[in-house]
């Protein structure tokens, strides 16, 4: 049984690979983080035939060490599996020269990947995998140039799909890798292909999206039950929700937010009524469009006639919203009612967010055509309200050990900009000499660099936060200054290009009371025009 695939270097049809897995489970897992080893573990304990992974998988070698920024190194450590705690703990607080030292001389802290690829041990069941926000783009690049290969391991991508007829049921899998970040969709890093990412992370560009949609056209049928597996999740990224509907999607499979609980849900299970769901979605189209504004006229200039497909193809999944309940509803092809196909979505797509694969995971079991579903997950440590009275104010998502462990480290990741500035209202000293520094697009502008650039001895402290979707740097920081002086001159440089940047600088209370004004300034502003960028673009189609 063989299916029609459009692979990514040329419009022509090519053979889709299908498997028949006389197995009935199928173990659902998200962020390994290089502890590959517990695949098999989990495999055997959840008699699971195969595995769907949705990212974060642990793609590094011992060559990515040296592609890794500083931030995201500390970031894989705090949430390693593979380091032992004690470790774990003196290096969540030790100088990132040193963490990498001993990343370097100890093996394998960082990822398990390297044996697994030499064969020193094998995957016991298959493992369909999409890669996650925190990888080393290098390796991917070399599993879709065939470079790379490991028995058991497939990669779900844009332009592979696979058919598993399973229980009675033609399961087919679509993927999608990386984290969704609105203002890099239009750009590579150091990705060659359609690909994109660099620093030992990864993102998802809008030609993916393309390509992916394409896929999906090219095997539909409508006998198949279709799953989409990413690394975000569809109910925080509206343009993941748009993609399902556009794929007709039955499951969506996606990672958390390391949550210590795994999420099954569908929108009419959120959502008082449709109109709700498509205002989500409306606001979602309306952030990518403000961007796609911007930069359209110079994206168009550089992009061949094949990148133009694919172009049209993400952007009809930005247009693909569910109907208003008062308009009138087309027929597709078929004489079925848009509208009633998108409200059976509303009703029907089931989506799983997944915690840690240290914490829980989903067991899908196929059996005589229905999809039964089971979870286990480790949840919340409370006893430390008992046994630890004066903790009664931490949070219950850490056992009592994690907490003390990670209060080091907590002022360094910060799940959000808010935070930054509720932690400053709530201290008692507060250093009123603050500068918001925004439109920091080239994320590998680093703490010393913003030093210089105000004058080391004026800058007492630097903050970058965290994204909370994609535990990636946010595109700006917080500075500190000595004197009133030395923050009117930083906020007479607002405006200044510093890095291929536009700076933004202000106060940060009035830039917080314009959130969602800044976060749009920055999405218009953050497509680099730069030549490296503009080339990358052009060539992201060409594919051995």
């Amino acid at each position: 049984m063989t299916d029609t695939l459009p692979t990514s270097n040329s419009p022509q049809p090519s053979t889709a690979r299908v498997m028949t897995v006389e197995g009935k489970r199928i173990l659902c897992i998200a962020d390994a983080r290089g502890n590959l080893s517990q695949l098999n573990t989990l495999a055997r304990e959840t008699d699971a035939h195969y595995i769907i992974h949705t990212g974060d998988f642990g793609f590094y070698d011992r060559s990515s060490l040296d592609r890794i920024s500083d931030r995201t190194l500390k970031h894989l450590v705090q949430y390693s599996t593979l380091i032992p705690p004690q470790i774990r703990n003196r290096l969540n607080t030790a100088p990132v020269d040193q963490v990498r030292r001993t990343i370097e001389q100890s093996s394998p802290l960082l990822s398990e990947f390297p044996s697994l690829l030499a064969g020193e041990w094998q995957l016991e069941v298959p493992v369909y995998t999409v890669w996650g926000a925190c990888e080393d783009v290098a390796i991917i690049e070399k599993f879709r140039m065939k470079e790379y290969k490991i028995h058991n391991l497939f990669l779900l991508d844009e332009a592979t799909t696979y058919l598993l007829d399973i229980g009675g049921i033609s399961l087919r899998l679509f993927g999608l890798g990386g984290a969704v970040v609105q203002h890099k969709l239009f750009d590579n890093g150091e990705g060659t292909d359609t690909i994109a990412g660099g620093q030992g992370t990864m993102w998802t560009t809008a030609l993916q999206m393309g390509e992916l949609v394409e896929t999906a056209q090219g095997v539909y049928a409508s006998s198949e039950t279709r799953v989409l597996v990413t690394h975000a999740s569809p109910g925080r990224e509206g343009l993941l929700a748009q993609l399902a509907l556009v794929l007709r999607a039955d499951f969506t499979i996606s990672a958390g937010l390391h949550f210590r609980y795994g999420i099954s849900y569908n929108e009419f299970s959120c959502q008082p009524d449709q109109e709700h769901y498509r205002e989500r979605l409306i606001q979602s189209q309306q952030g990518f469009l403000q961007l796609w504004d911007a930069i359209k006229e110079q994206v168009e200039s550089y992009v061949d006639d094949r990148q133009k497909i694919l172009l049209q193809n993400a952007l009809m999944v930005v247009n693909r919203l569910p109907p208003s309940l008062h308009d009138t509803h087309p027929t597709d092809a078929m004489g079925v009612s848009v509208g009633d196909r998108d409200e059976q979505a509303f009703k029907n797509m089931w989506n799983f967010n997944l915690p840690d694969a240290a914490f829980g995971w989903v067991v899908l079991d196929m059996s005589h055509g229905r999809v039964s579903a089971e979870t286990r997950s480790q949840g919340f440590n409370f006893s430390y309200r008992r046994s630890h009275a004066h903790l009664a104010m931490a949070s219950p998502a850490l056992s009592t050990n994690e907490w003390e462990s990670s209060v080091d480290t907590q002022e360094e990741w910060k799940p959000d900009a808010r935070e930054d500035i509720y932690k400053m209202k709530r201290t008692s000293v507060r250093n009123p000499h603050v500068a918001y520094v925004g439109g920091l697009s080239n994320t590998t502008v680093t703490e010393n660099e913003i030093r210089a650039l105000f004058g080391r001895d004026t800058v007492t402290a630097v903050k970058f936060p965290v994204d909370t979707n994609t535990q990636l740097p946010k595109p700006h920081c917080y500075v500190d200054f000595t004197t009133a002086a030395a923050l009117e001159n930083a906020l007479a440089m607002n405006g200044k290009v510093f890095m291929d940047n536009k700076l933004i600088i202000n106060r940060p209370n009035a830039q917080y009371g314009e959130v969602k004004g800044r976060g749009q300034r920055r999405g218009r502003s953050s497509y680099r025009g730069s030549p490296r960028m503009d080339h990358r673009f052009s060539d992201t189609m060409q594919r051995e």
